[in-house]
């Protein structure tokens, strides 16, 4: 159940965008759950723990501006 409005959450997947410095990184179609009412998107910890892993790989190799697309399902891993 959503702790915001109580609504129902299911199986999704979504992208998920973070900004570090002069870094934006997208990944696509990370697993989650999300509100079928509100929207709200929750994660599971190893999905957390996956998300941080390629945030921080490529953080070490980017110096500019830049934006780098990945994929969840084959840089999870």
């Amino acid at each position: 159940m959503c702790i915001y409005c109580q609504g129902k959450i299911e199986p999704d997947k979504t992208d998920y965008i973070e900004k570090v410095g002069n870094h934006v990184t997208l990944i696509k179609d990370v697993p989650c759950e999300k509100c079928k009412q509100c929207g709200e998107i929750y994660y599971s910890n190893n999905i957390v723990k996956a998300i941080e892993k390629i945030i921080n790989s490529i953080q070490q190799i980017a110096s500019e501006l830049s934006l780098t697309v990945i994929d969840y399902n084959k840089n999870a891993a």
